[in-house]
């Protein structure tokens, strides 16, 4: 397929001139919907022949949402616009398409100029002190969240992402890494005793192997096999695999899209206690900083294959059982949007929803974390509330205020 038919279905996917709702927060509508609002005809012809030092285009950048149009999506795919970074140097050769569309993503005013990156600051100092163990429970009633995780990525500074790497430069990426992680310094940095095992994508995938139960079991698994990559990936699955944690609640998947993916899950005894999952991924990412270099831009902080994780690449995703909010579901969806929040149901399971923090660029870590808590837990109360009085009544107040406060809350 050429790039000039990929604008084109991106235009009339779009339904320019129709009565289709192109909210980016809506699962009904496509992805490739809102990338026409970024991808203008005069910018299309501004950036359309021009390549990166790697060689990559503007269709290595859109064809995944094209490819993925008639597709059912992973949540990792819906909160990056269904579009990949295929190498560093996209977010500069096509800066007119992207940053625009960056901005948006992590609910930044497009008009206002990006701010130098912040610098690492998962902890508060308390007493002259930094406090990194965090307690907080999002759900205070118990009942309604059902899985808390916390995702962070990093690439390496001296290394391209893994899709351009050859199997000599991959398995090095590998080493480099393993060689900090799989060790018993970095388990007691994470807070254990023992080092954790690594597995390797060739054991995950086996058939008869139990490994991937295992991970699926903890909520850390990742999508792990990105189909458009993976057509140009001859050496898959070499290179790559996943280390968990002795407690089995982290893992750090290797060269999966990005050169490391930090992801932490609240252990079963302490499901809503969303602290626990973001004090584990911060300490490790504080100890890696200290080791190893990673990739970093001066606006758009660290680099990723994923748009959405830019900045700080820190995710926050919580699963929520809530009958009356989701019997609203409009309503419930504007007021995630409104608080920064991204909302998708989970429709094989009735009135199940996962929701994750939209920006993760022009803000720290401790700021982040703080306000996504803080709008779960109000969701949460919500819920609660709503047991017993009137839902529609408050879902439709909520709309109203939240409506009115939306440009201030996205735009600070």
């Amino acid at each position: 397929m050429s790039l000039e038919n990929c604008y084109k279905i991106i235009h009339e996917s779009a339904g320019i001139g129709s009565n289709k709702h192109n909210d980016k927060n809506n699962n009904q509508s496509d992805n490739i919907s809102y990338l026409a609002t970024f991808l203008k005809q005069s910018t299309f012809d501004k950036i359309k022949y021009r390549q990166t030092k790697l060689n990559h285009n503007l269709f290595d950048i859109i064809w995944p949402a094209i490819e993925k149009s008639h597709k059912s999506r992973k949540f990792d795919d819906y909160i990056n616009c269904d579009i990949v970074a295929p190498d560093f140097d996209v977010f500069v050769v096509f800066q007119e398409f992207l940053i625009p569309l960056i901005k948006d993503m992590h609910c930044l005013n497009i008009n206002q100029a990006l701010k130098p990156r912040n610098r690492l600051f998962y902890f508060p100092i308390i007493n002259g002190q930094r406090n990194e163990f965090i307690n907080y429970e999002i759900d205070s009633f118990n009942k309604y969240v059902s899985e808390v995780s916390v995702e962070c990525s990093r690439n390496l500074d001296n290394f391209e992402l893994p899709i351009n790497l050859n199997i000599s430069q991959i398995e090095h990426v590998e080493r480099v890494l393993l060689e900090k992680i799989l060790t018993t310094e970095f388990g007691k940095v994470i807070g254990e005793q023992e080092a954790g095992t690594y597995y390797t994508m060739s054991e995950i995938l086996g058939k008869s192997s139990d490994i991937k139960n295992i991970i699926n079991s903890s909520n850390l698994m990742m999508s792990i096999y990105n189909e458009c990559f993976a057509l140009n990936d001859s050496i898959w699955p070499y290179g790559r695999g996943v280390f968990i944690s002795h407690k089995g609640d982290l893992a750090a998947w290797i060269n999966v899209q990005d050169h490391l993916r930090l992801t932490a899950s609240t252990p079963k005894k302490q499901l809503t206690n969303a602290g626990y999952a973001y004090s584990k991924v911060g300490r490790a990412v504080a100890y890696l900083e200290n080791k190893l270099q990673f990739r970093e831009n001066y606006f758009l902080g660290y680099l990723s294959s994923r748009p959405s994780f830019l900045g700080t690449s820190l995710k926050i995703s919580t699963v929520l059982t809530l009958p009356n909010l989701m019997k609203e579901i409009e309503n419930l969806r504007h007021l995630c949007i409104v608080r920064g929040l991204r909302m998708l149901p989970m429709n094989e399971k009735k009135f199940h929803c996962r929701v994750i923090n939209m920006r993760s660029l022009g803000c720290t870590e401790w700021r982040l974390f703080q306000d996504y808590c803080t709008a779960i837990s109000n969701i949460v109360k919500l819920e609660d509330d709503m047991n017993f009085t009137n839902s529609k009544q408050i879902a439709a107040t909520l709309v109203k205020i939240f409506r009115r406060k939306k440009n201030i809350i996205c735009n600070t």
